[in-house]
């Protein structure tokens, strides 16, 4: 998370408070109660590029081909979604369905912007709540309310160069890996190439992007327990953020920061600079041109954890007509489920790569073993701040090396303890 993301999720975070101080009891949305033998409209705001947005709609004409009270008209919003939202709901004009990432729903959920769907969804005989998996519908909650489903769940896993592995002589990484077994091939990697004096191969590259949260999970710890208990300073989470520093900081695997910066993350790894790359599940990463990438699970440590990327639909409290928005939401996002990977519904699992074709065989089969344990962000009503406190205090001082893991968990632990006893 760079500073400009920090000042922008808290500046999204004080409109919508404005937002939901100001709001009239007007509805918003287009779903005005249709006369008899009329289709609804119901408004579904997402984002995307040009290519996604074409792919969308083309799914959109095929649920309204089929829909007997409603027709979706799609909201493309390819750049600065949530400011743009935002505008919508401030102005009574927010879409009737529309896109959220997981980090925003308890936000938007607190502030009674969005449509309690617990007893739709309870109620409605064509939805299987229980297909869904664990970690997805629970980023869909806040309380015990449902306010949405979700659409897709991206674990992270690990993508390595074949290549680099094969001219190493190093067998292929395997679900058998642990952090020592990770480290030790990250270093065997990382190489001065061309004689020169001068590194310009790395077994890894990391800079705040992957999460913490995979070694920190992995080593038994957490930042927060379901039930939103800091638990950042336990001995467990602390071991995580040693792994972690040590790779960063010891192992010599690693590019320095300037290197990075100047040359990309991913593109290092997309280049043929770096052995190992930890991306999402339905990143280009194992298409690459000219370049022999395959996946695996993340490494393990006591137990098995990753990062997961989820998004759901979501509809507004104020659509005028919640029955049908209703029937639209699931619908819509069922019709997602078989156009975009990581579908959240265990009954799709086995068809990723049948929605996507592109994928190897390796990257199926370590989405399909990293999905029953990958998990997202806790949920919490100040998410974004929260976020903005882990970075300044753990993930940015982590990265630079300022400070030791222990002494960075206690201090970030500290404040963030403070931040919600202030804001309970």
């Amino acid at each position: 998370m760079k500073t400009n993301q920090k000042i922008v999720s808290l500046f999204f975070a004080l409109l919508l408070l404005f937002v939901t101080a100001c709001s009239s009891n007007n509805s918003s949305g287009s779903g005005d109660a249709a006369s008899e033998g009329e289709k609804v409209t119901i408004k579904f705001a997402a984002w995307g590029g040009p290519e996604e947005t074409q792919e969308l709609q083309d799914l959109v004409d095929q649920v309204n081909e089929t829909a007997s009270n409603y027709k979706i008209e799609l909201i493309p919003i390819p750049n600065d979604y949530y400011t743009k939202l935002q505008t919508m709901i401030s102005g009574n004009t927010a879409p009737d369905i529309f896109y959220l990432s997981q980090e925003w729903v308890p936000s938007y959920a607190s502030k009674n912007v969005l449509l309690d769907i617990t007893e739709y969804a309870n109620n409605d005989a064509g939805l299987d709540l229980g297909d869904y998996y664990d970690e997805p519908l629970r980023t869909s909650t806040y309380g015990d309310s449902l306010y949405g489903l979700p659409w897709i769940s991206q674990p992270v896993v690990m993508y390595y160069n074949t290549a680099m592995f094969d001219e190493a002589g190093i067998p292929y990484p395997d679900n058998t890996w642990d952090w020592d077994k990770f480290r030790e091939i990250a270093k065997e990697l990382t190489k001065d190439t061309n004689d020169d004096g001068r590194l310009d191969q790395w077994g890894f590259t990391a800079n705040g992007w992957p999460p913490a949260d995979i070694w920190v999970k992995s080593m038994g710890g957490g930042f927060f327990t379901e039930d939103g208990e800091v638990v950042l300073d336990s001995p467990e989470s602390i071991k995580g953020l040693e792994i972690l520093h040590a790779i960063l900081h010891e192992d010599g695997s690693v590019p320095q920061a300037s290197t990075i910066e100047q040359q990309g993350l991913a593109e290092m790894f997309k280049a043929g600079r770096v052995g190992m790359f930890f991306g999402g599940a339905s990143d280009d990463l194992d298409r690459i041109e000219n370049l022999k990438v395959e996946a695996t699970v993340v490494p393990q440590g006591t137990e098995r954890a990753t990062f997961n990327w989820i998004a759901s639909v979501v509809a507004s409290a104020k659509t005028k007509n919640p029955d049908i928005t209703y029937e639209a939401l699931r619908d819509m996002t069922e019709a997602i489920h078989n156009w975009k990977i990581v579908p959240p519904v265990k009954s799709l699992t086995d068809k990723i790569q049948e929605i996507e074709p592109r994928k190897p065989d390796s990257t199926v089969e370590a989405i399909k073993e990293s999905m029953p344990y990958a998990k997202g962000v806790t949920g919490h009503e100040k998410q974004q701040e929260l976020d903005s406190l882990i970075w300044d205090n753990l993930t940015g001082p982590l990265i630079q090396g300022n400070g030791t893991p222990e002494e960075l968990a206690k201090k970030t632990a500290e404040k963030l303890r403070e931040f919600i006893a202030n804001n309970e």
